[in-house]
């Protein structure tokens, strides 16, 4: 809560259309008019929502080149050819990379390895360095997941060594271009996939299930062999899907809640390493983006993302324990960093508080943490803000954006000064030689400038009203049903009026109200509740369990 946001409140929906859902579903006409809001209108979208199954998977076929790609892997497990797999250094990345190892170890490929490159050595994804290694490693077939859309001449020259390739991504290209051969990627331009927020492991998921099945009609499983349970790679599908942000809606929302139910109930044994180490008595979509997350990007920030698929594809309790330690030690250090860039970066960004928007660059950069604090900058400032490391002769660092402005569309309107760039709407990666950076810093000025009214103001958008008397349990359990939250699908704020009985301060940092059984919490409030006592509040309505007592628990996300 570093910039005080403008509340605004969701249009009352239709009465006939709530009655209606309430009915059907048996629903409580609040849980009912959240799901209208959130353009769940029809008897069917509410259906799907409410009851996420995997036989709404689409055919994978439905991705461009989908059938070479099956019909090529198919050959080279059958032929047993060398396979490389080359992954990203994001969970994304990381939890693809897993799946693959996993369904070709199933097909009992013994000729099979897997690389990750490293941001400081090879830059991301299918780079020349990440080339070299490559062909150092002598495949016949080369599987690209969560990156690989825009290496063109990169393909090209696998090619020429005899190195055939199949490029799963769900990235924009920078270009337009894309490379020769295999590509499945949803946002291709020609391809016609209903849906395009997949993640890459979503993607690759996608060619696992399309290739299983191939390989069931050929005949290929047999008792000594038999067919792998893609229900088991839920897990690694919904960590990827929630760490990379793509929208939980959709296919995202049924892999997110498929793979939150194997994780609660029949974990792997890295994600009972890391339950244990983050201390998760259950595992939610908070668990994965803020827990599980960032310790598993700490291997590819601070050190090598290997380790991170090493503890995934770990069947060893006390081996991933000790993998899992070094994910520790990495995200420590990965703290450390972060605050001295951050103060670094506040400082810079004071100077152009008045600018539309905020680029920072430093030698003390580490740009392995460059997104993260781009990402508080953002929090703290609301603009969309770089933070750029030298590297060389350039300087590489990430982007990160305001609804209100598609960061690579930004960077695309002023690539004529940049060397390479990529990503989505709110994050996004690039590559500038030093000698282009004023330059550039000018236009990405002039085109946040026109972009962006002046002083933007963030938005908290609130569900409604509620009497605390109007909160219960039959309520906590209504809102269950609309979870799993994340991106496109955030758990539902409403306003409640601040109890008048005086609060308790918890460690000089906390505020705390306990009201008829109701708890209601302020994370690190104390400081400002003491200058300024709230009128309402802006909370999030769940529960909390301690000492094996379970309670409601209202959180406070804003406060007037």
């Amino acid at each position: 809560m570093t910039f005080r946001k403008q509340w605004s409140f969701y249009p009352d929906p239709d009465r006939g259309l709530v009655q209606q859902l309430s009915q059907q579903f048996q629903l409580d006409p609040l849980i009912a008019s959240i799901l209208i809001r959130r353009g769940y209108h029809t008897i069917e979208t509410v259906q799907e929502f409410l009851n996420p199954r995997l036989n709404q998977l689409r055919d994978p076929y439905q991705m461009k080149d989908m059938p070479a790609a099956v019909e090529l892997l198919k050959s080279a497990i059958v032929s047993e050819k060398r396979i490389a797999i080359l992954g990203d250094y994001d969970v994304d990345g990381i939890t693809a990379t897993a799946m693959l190892m996993m369904f070709f170890q199933a097909c009992g490929c013994h000729n099979l390895a897997y690389f990750i490159p490293n941001r400081f050595e090879h830059g991301y994804g299918l780079t020349s360095a990440s080339g070299d290694v490559l062909l150092d490693m002598k495949p016949e077939v080369v599987v690209t997941v969560d990156n690989g859309i825009t290496a063109v001449a990169e393909v090209r020259r696998l090619r020429e060594n005899g190195i055939e390739t199949v490029i799963t991504d769900h990235h924009l290209s920078d270009s337009g271009q894309i490379p020769e051969g295999v590509v499945v990627n949803p946002n291709r331009p020609d391809c016609n996939y209903p849906f395009k927020g997949i993640s890459g492991c979503g993607v690759a998921l996608k060619v696992l299930m399309a290739l299983r099945k191939a390989l069931r009609e050929s005949g290929f499983w047999t008792a000594q062999r038999p067919e792998p349970n893609l229900k088991w790679y839920m897990d690694l599908a919904a960590m990827g899907t929630v760490a990379d942000v793509v929208p939980l809606i959709d296919e995202n929302r049924l892999l997110v809640h498929q793979g939150l139910q194997m994780m609660n109930q029949q974990p792997r044994v890295g994600i009972q390493i890391l339950a244990q180490l983050c201390k998760a008595k259950s595992i939610d979509t908070h668990t994965l983006g803020f827990q599980f997350g960032p310790l598993l990007n700490a291997a590819g920030r601070m050190k090598n993302a290997s380790i991170a698929v090493d503890l995934l594809l770990s069947t060893h309790w006390q081996e991933a324990y000790r993998t899992a330690r070094q994910l520790e030690d990495a995200n420590y250090q990965r703290r450390e960093t972060e605050s001295h860039m951050l103060s670094i970066a506040v400082e810079q960004a004071q100077a152009r508080k008045d600018h539309s928007s905020l680029v920072v660059v430093s030698a003390d950069f580490h740009e392995g943490i460059s997104g993260i604090v781009a990402a508080r900058l953002v929090e703290r400032y609301y603009k969309p803000a770089l933070v750029l490391a030298e590297n060389g002769e350039h300087y590489k660092g990430s982007a990160r954006s305001i609804p209100e402005l598609h960061i690579r569309d930004t960077l695309a309107q002023c690539g004529d000064h940049l060397e390479k760039f990529g990503g989505h709407a709110g994050a996004a990666g690039l590559l500038i030689r030093k000698t282009n950076l004023a330059s550039f810093m000018e236009q990405f000025e002039q085109v946040c400038a026109s972009t962006l009214t002046p002083h933007p103001e963030p938005k908290l958008w609130v569900d409604g009203e509620l009497g605390l008397d109007q909160i219960h349990w039959e309520l906590i359990q209504q809102l269950s049903r609309l979870e799993p939250y994340g991106a496109h699908n955030a758990r539902p704020l409403f306003v409640i009026e601040a109890p008048r009985q005086e609060f308790h301060v918890l460690k000089d940092k906390h505020i705390k109200w306990n009201h008829q059984g109701i708890e209601i919490m302020g994370w690190n409030l104390a400081e400002r509740f003491t200058r300024e006592r709230p009128q309402q509040l802006a909370v999030e309505v769940g529960t909390n369990e301690f000492r094996g007592r379970r309670s409601i628990q209202l959180v406070i996300e804003e406060y007037r």
